[in-house]
C-alpha cells in the first residue's frame, strides 16, 4: 500500500509540473524591425592601418681616427646643421707630427732647388764640352730621387692633415641627434670605425611606416593620398602620400600560410613641431572615391532572419552573398540579390539592384519581444538580431 501511495504521489507531482510548464510556455512574440532606404551619396574606399613616424633620412656617424675626447658639443635631442662639429678628439699628436714633417719638407725643397740649379749648370757645361754626359745624368738622377722623397713626404703630410680634420666629427645632414653612444663617450676615448652618433632628419623631413595586410595590399599604389592622426591628438588630421611599398623578406607563399604584411612608406606632406619620430599613428589610405552613387548600409548585408518570421521570398541557393531582406506591408520578408561595389566603414555601393522594389524598406536588424504567460509577473524580453 505504501508503494502504491508513493507512486500516486509522484504521478500527482509530475502532473502539476507538466501543467505549470504548459501554463508558462512562450506565447506570442513581436518583431520590431529597423529598416533603411537606398540613398544617393559619396563613398570613399580606403585601407585603414597603424604605424609609426620614422625619419625621412637617418645617417650614422662613425669616427675615422682613434683619439681621446677633447670636447663634446651636442647632446641627445639637439638640432644640428650640416657640417656642425659634434665632438672633437685630441689632435696634438697629429699636429706635432705634422709640424715635424713640414720642417723636413722645407729642407728637402731647399735641397731640391740646389739640385735643380746643378742640373741646369751641368747642362750648359755639357753643351760647352766641359764635362762628360755621365756627370749630367748623375745630377739628373739625384734631382729625381729628391723629387720622389718630396712627393712621399707630401702624401704623409696630406694624410696627417686629413686625420687632424677627422678628429672633428661633423653632422652629415641638417637634423637631430636621435641616438648617441653614451658608453663610448663616457670612457673618454673613441676608436677608429666606432659608431658615435645617429643623425636623423626627424625634425622636418618625416615619413610613416605602415603595416598593410597582404589581402589589401593590391589596393595600395604609389602617390595615393593618406590621412592620419597621431596619438593624443586624434582630432588633428595630417596628410601624406604613398612613396614606397616594401615586400616581406624571404616570402614563401607556397610554404608559409601565416598572414603576410607589407611595409608601406608614406611621405608626410605637412609636418609641424607636434610630429616626432617614434609616435604611433592611425592612418587611412584613400583608394578611390565615387560621388553620387546608390548605397546602403553594410549592416543590411549582414542581416539574417531569426526563426518565427514569415518568409515570402527566400534567396536562391546559389546566392551566398549580396542578399538583402525587404520588409513587406504584411510584415513578411522577401530576399533580393544585389551587386555591390566599393565600401567604406558604414556604406556599400549598389551597382545593380536587380528587381529591388522602389521605396523598399531594407532591414538592418530586428528586435524580438517574447511574451510569456508566467502568471502575469514576467516582462517582455527583447532579443536583437
Amino acid at each position: 500500500m505504501k508503494k502504491i501511495k508513493l507512486n500516486i504521489l509522484l504521478a500527482i507531482i509530475l502532473f502539476i509540473v507538466l501543467i505549470f510548464r504548459l501554463s508558462t510556455k512562450d506565447g506570442t512574440q513581436d518583431f520590431i524591425f529597423s529598416t533603411t532606404d537606398v540613398v544617393n551619396g559619396d563613398i570613399v574606399e580606403s585601407v585603414v592601418s597603424t604605424g609609426k613616424i620614422i625619419p625621412g633620412e637617418e645617417i650614422k656617424v662613425f669616427s675615422r681616427v682613434t683619439g681621446d675626447i677633447y670636447q663634446t658639443y651636442v647632446e641627445y635631442g639637439d638640432i644640428v646643421k650640416k657640417g656642425q662639429i659634434l665632438i672633437e678628439l685630441d689632435s696634438s699628436n697629429y699636429e706635432n707630427n705634422l709640424n715635424t714633417k713640414l720642417k723636413n719638407l722645407e729642407i728637402l725643397e731647399i735641397e731640391q732647388e740646389q739640385m735643380k740649379k746643378k742640373v741646369d749648370t751641368d747642362t750648359k757645361l755639357l753643351e760647352g764640352g766641359y764635362i762628360p754626359k755621365v756627370e749630367l745624368e748623375e745630377s739628373e738622377n739625384q734631382y729625381r730621387i729628391k723629387s720622389i722623397e718630396i712627393d712621399e713626404l707630401n702624401s704623409e703630410i696630406n694624410l696627417l692633415k686629413q686625420k687632424i680634420s677627422d678628429t672633428k666629427l661633423t653632422s652629415p645632414i641638417d637634423g637631430r641627434i636621435d641616438y648617441l653612444n653614451e658608453d663610448l663617450i663616457k670612457e673618454g676615448k673613441i676608436f677608429n670605425a666606432s659608431w658615435v652618433y645617429t643623425i636623423s632628419s626627424g625634425y622636418k623631413d618625416l615619413n610613416i611606416s605602415l603595416s598593410i595586410d597582404g589581402r589589401e595590399i593590391t589596393k595600395v599604389d604609389l602617390d595615393q593620398k593618406v590621412e592620419f592622426s597621431v596619438e593624443n591628438t586624434s582630432n588633428t588630421k595630417f596628410s601624406g602620400k604613398v612613396v614606397k611599398i616594401v615586400e616581406p623578406i624571404g616570402l614563401k607563399p607556397n610554404i608559409d600560410k601565416s598572414p603576410v604584411f607589407y611595409e608601406v612608406i608614406v611621405e608626410i606632406l605637412d609636418t609641424n613641431s607636434s610630429l616626432k619620430t617614434g609616435l604611433s599613428v592611425d592612418a587611412t589610405i584613400n583608394i578611390q572615391i565615387k560621388n553620387n552613387i546608390m548605397k546602403i548600409k553594410r549592416s543590411c548585408l549582414r542581416f539574417v532572419p531569426p526563426e518565427g518570421i514569415i518568409i515570402k521570398k527566400a534567396p536562391k541557393n546559389s546566392e551566398s552573398s549580396g542578399v538583402v531582406w525587404i520588409l513587406n506591408n504584411d510584415s513578411s520578408l522577401s530576399a533580393y540579390s544585389i551587386t555591390t561595389g566599393i565600401k567604406d566603414a558604414e556604406y556599400v555601393e549598389i551597382i545593380d539592384k536587380n528587381d529591388l522594389p522602389e521605396n523598399s524598406k531594407i532591414i538592418t536588424s530586428v528586435e524580438i519581444i517574447k511574451k510569456t504567460k508566467s502568471n502575469g509577473f514576467s516582462l517582455p524580453q527583447p532579443k536583437r538580431y
